[in-house]
C-alpha cells in the first residue's frame, strides 16, 4: 500500500504480452490509416467507447486490477470515464492530472478558446454548494486549473478527499527510459521537498497513480500508451467525471450532452462490481 505517501505504484504482470501486443499493432495499424478519427494528432480520447476498440474491453476484465483498485479506493472502486489512447511522446515537463479543473469544459466558449466563468462559478455553487476559495484552494479558476501550479487538492473539502487514480497501460517495455518519472509524494507535499524518481515498467504492467502527483513522460519513438481513470466513490470523483467528459466531447467534437457509456462495457463493469 505504498502508494499511499508515494503516490504511485506499478501492479505486475497484470496482462499477458500477447494481448498487449494486440493492442498495439491495432493503435499503430488504426493511426496509420488517414481516415482513423482523431482528438489530436496520434491521439484519440474516450477510445474505448467507439467502434473497434472492442479489444480494449479486455483489459477491465483483469480481476488482479479491480481487486487492487477496490482496494486503494475502500473497497469498491469507481471507472471514472476516462481511456485515452495515444501513439507517440507524451506530455512533458512536470504536472497533476487534476480532473476537477476540466470541469472548466461544460462551459467552454466555440472553438475551445476560455469558458463562462460566470456560469461556472454559479454552476458550482448550485449543485455543490460550494465557493471556488473552498473546493479549489484559489478563487481563481484559471490559476486552479493550471496543471504545473500547486493546486492540486491536497486538501479535504467537506470532509472529503480526491482519490483519483491514473492507470498507465504501456505497450512496450520502459525499464530505463521512455516511460514515466515522479514527484515521489507530491500529491502530499510541495514540489520542492519531493525527490525525482524514474518508474521502470514492463509490457504487461500497469503504474497506477494518484492524479495530485507530479509527474511527466520522457521520450520514446513509437510509444503506444493507454491512461484511465478509477477513484473513491465520492461527489470529489463525481466532479472529476463531469470534467473528462467535457473535456473528452469536446476533444472529438461531440455534444457533452450525448455522452453514454457502451452497454459492453457496463456489463464488464457489473460483473466485475465496478461503480461507473
Amino acid at each position: 500500500m505504498t502508494i499511499f505517501d508515494d503516490g504511485y505504484y506499478v501492479l505486475k504482470d497484470v496482462y499477458p504480452i500477447e494481448l498487449i501486443e494486440k493492442i498495439k499493432n491495432h493503435t499503430i495499424e488504426y493511426f496509420s490509416k488517414s481516415d482513423s478519427k482523431r482528438s489530436e494528432g496520434n491521439l484519440l480520447v474516450n477510445a474505448i467507447n467507439i467502434k473497434g476498440f472492442e479489444l480494449h474491453h479486455e483489459l477491465f476484465k483483469s480481476k488482479k486490477l479491480i481487486d487492487y483498485l477496490n482496494k486503494i479506493c475502500g473497497g469498491k472502486t469507481k471507472y471514472c470515464h476516462h481511456y485515452d489512447v495515444r501513439l507517440g511522446n507524451p506530455a512533458l515537463n512536470f504536472h497533476q492530472d487534476g480532473g476537477i479543473r476540466h470541469l472548466n469544459q461544460l462551459f467552454v466558449h466555440q472553438g475551445r478558446k476560455g469558458w463562462d466563468d460566470e456560469k461556472l462559478r454559479n454552476y458550482v455553487k448550485e449543485k455543490y454548494d460550494l465557493e471556488y476559495q473552498e473546493l479549489c484552494g484559489v478563487d481563481d479558476w484559471k490559476k486552479f486549473s493550471n496543471p504545473k501550479n500547486e493546486y492540486n487538492m491536497k486538501h479535504k473539502v467537506r470532509g472529503e478527499k480526491m482519490e483519483v487514480y491514473r492507470l498507465m497501460i504501456y505497450m512496450q517495455n520502459h525499464t530505463e527510459s521512455g516511460g514515466l518519472k515522479v514527484l515521489k509524494g507530491s500529491h502530499k507535499k510541495a514540489k520542492s521537498d519531493c525527490d525525482q524518481e524514474y518508474v521502470p515498467t514492463n509490457i504487461g504492467d500497469v503504474l497506477i497513480f494518484h492524479t495530485s502527483l507530479f509527474h511527466e513522460g520522457t521520450k520514446s519513438s513509437n510509444r503506444g500508451l493507454i491512461s484511465s481513470a478509477f477513484g473513491v466513490d465520492n461527489f470529489l470523483t463525481d466532479m472529476h467525471i463531469e470534467g473528462t467528459i467535457g473535456r473528452q466531447q469536446n476533444m472529438n467534437n461531440l455534444p457533452i450532452a450525448k455522452y453514454k457509456l457502451n452497454n459492453r462495457l457496463k456489463d464488464i463493469f457489473n460483473t466485475m462490481g465496478v461503480l461507473y
